[in-house]
């Protein structure tokens, strides 16, 4: 069964944390010391030998159907983490209450072809501290966390790497629609990301009428859970008003 690593009192609402390609649950050191007031916190290990969205949705269903009784309080996922977590509530809709959808892409890009050959081309340089630290800067990892996306790319496998690319450049909302999901849904995303984040998530507001959008001004892709720990938890609590 999937492993997972958990925060805080047990007796209290469960919180599931999914971080996006390349994190781990490091990216939430900053946020965990906060949430675990109100929530009981797990991050499921979905990534480190990731293989497809099906094969991670399948994992997380088992985990919370036998270690919290088939259902949890709340949903966030980051970037390929928001996409699983659609997923997962589009063939299970009722695992979860609330849904917080982080910078979620759910448009095929045309990259995606090119993720094997330029894998192959990349990936011995992770190897390197120095391209690890170029690439963390590119993320807009806080330089606190570079130690740590140092020691997660270079524990990945080329393979895993190459799926995790290829699932998130490749997911579709279109494969999943209609998601019956009758819970509230956050859909937050950077007003300095990517049109394709904007545009994809001016879409998934329209296709909710039970969510609330936010533009994060002047945010990057995946800054609020990164570099702004007390804003993802007043999202994150604004689910219990």
């Amino acid at each position: 069964m999937l492993t997972y690593k958990s925060y805080g009192n047990s007796e209290k609402p469960v919180l599931c944390l999914l971080p996006g390609a390349g994190l781990g649950a490091w990216a939430y050191n900053q946020v965990i010391p906060l949430i675990t007031k109100n929530f009981y916190v797990i991050i499921p290990d979905v990534l480190s030998n990731f293989k497809t969205i099906d094969n991670a949705i399948y994992q997380l269903h088992e985990l919370i159907s036998i270690k919290f009784n088939r259902k949890i309080k709340i949903l966030a996922g980051l970037s390929l983490g928001s996409q699983i977590a659609l997923a997962l509530v589009a063939k299970y809709p009722a695992i979860c209450d609330d849904l917080l959808l982080e910078s979620c892409a759910v448009f095929p890009q045309s990259i995606s072809k090119l993720i094997k050959p330029f894998t192959k081309l990349s990936y011995p340089l992770t190897r390197f501290n120095w391209f690890n630290k170029l690439q963390a800067m590119t993320l807009h990892l806080p330089p606190k966390m570079d130690r740590f996306y140092n020691q997660e790319v270079k524990a990945m496998s080329e393979q895993t790497l190459v799926n995790m690319l290829s699932a998130n450049t490749a997911f579709n909302i279109q494969n999943l629609i209609p998601i019956n999901f009758k819970g509230k849904i956050i859909i937050a995303y950077g007003t300095k990301e990517e049109k394709l984040i904007i545009k994809s998530s001016n879409f998934l507001s329209k296709e909710f009428i039970n969510s609330r959008i936010i533009p994060l001004k002047n945010y990057y892709h995946g800054e609020l859970t990164l570099s702004h720990p007390g804003r993802f938890c007043q999202i994150i609590n604004s689910f219990q008003n």
